[in-house]
């Protein structure tokens, strides 16, 4: 039964979905503390656009301060500040993990790439820590623009759609770096929805045949009196 990838897939996305809705019941303070998250990275974006740069680099040199004395140690173990790194990673796995299976099912043998999978596995984690390090700092912002600047990324990709599964987990990441938990699981659901149905519709296989105005069947077209007007494929 679980050979079937639609039934695998209810399984699993159900699942996600259970254990979800099951430890915001238990631990009613883990919403309170990704909500908290989520209106410190929104609101304090907002409020601290406007800050100049020097209020900014005086804010991180008292924040690297902090982390040397003992207050900065409890900040670790502070539940407000872990929990959120914790689900929004956890969550960025899990819900990219089933793109993975839809890559490998749908991509043919000869353009298929381990290393492609890999890299959509463990991407969307990546994007989300790093969400988490420039979270409301705009000077580490910069400062994580010119090292990945300075580092040159070369990838070359299969097909075109290789991009838009990139696309995917990049988003994923910044949804779950943001706290914003419903919408990760609602884009890894809907994308692999659409991704099967495009896969087993075989939708675009063959360019679409017009007489004027008019979409024909192949075959009719045979059929058609030899003055009907010119076909063509689009």
């Amino acid at each position: 039964m679980l050979n079937n990838i639609i039934v695998r897939l209810a399984i699993y996305y159900l699942s996600w979905l259970g254990f979800l809705a099951g430890a915001f019941h238990l631990f009613p303070r883990m919403r309170h503390y990704i909500s908290q998250e989520r209106d410190r990275f929104f609101i304090g974006t907002l409020s601290d656009a406007g800050a100049d740069v020097s209020a900014v680099f005086e804010n991180i040199q008292q924040g690297l301060g902090q982390l040397a004395d003992q207050e900065g140690v409890n900040l670790l173990i502070d539940p407000s500040h872990t929990v959120p790194v914790v689900v929004a990673l956890t969550l960025a796995f899990g819900v990219t993990l089933p793109i993975t299976w839809v890559y490998r099912w749908t991509h043919q043998k000869k353009k298929y790439s381990q290393s492609f999978a890999h890299t959509l596995l463990v991407i969307p984690i990546a994007i989300a820590l790093v969400v988490f390090l420039v979270k409301g700092s705009v000077a580490l912002a910069f400062s994580l623009a010119g090292i990945v600047a300075a580092v040159r990324f070369r990838a070359s990709l299969n097909q075109p759609t290789d991009a838009v599964y990139m696309l995917m987990a990049i988003g994923i990441g910044l949804a779950a770096g943001t706290q914003l938990t419903s919408v990760a699981y609602l884009a890894s659901l809907i994308f692999v929805i659409i991704i099967l149905a495009v896969w087993r519709s075989d939708f675009g296989a063959k360019p679409a045949v017009l007489s004027g105005w008019t979409i024909v069947h192949p075959d009719e077209l045979d059929q058609a009196p030899a003055g009907a007007g010119k076909a063509k494929a689009t």
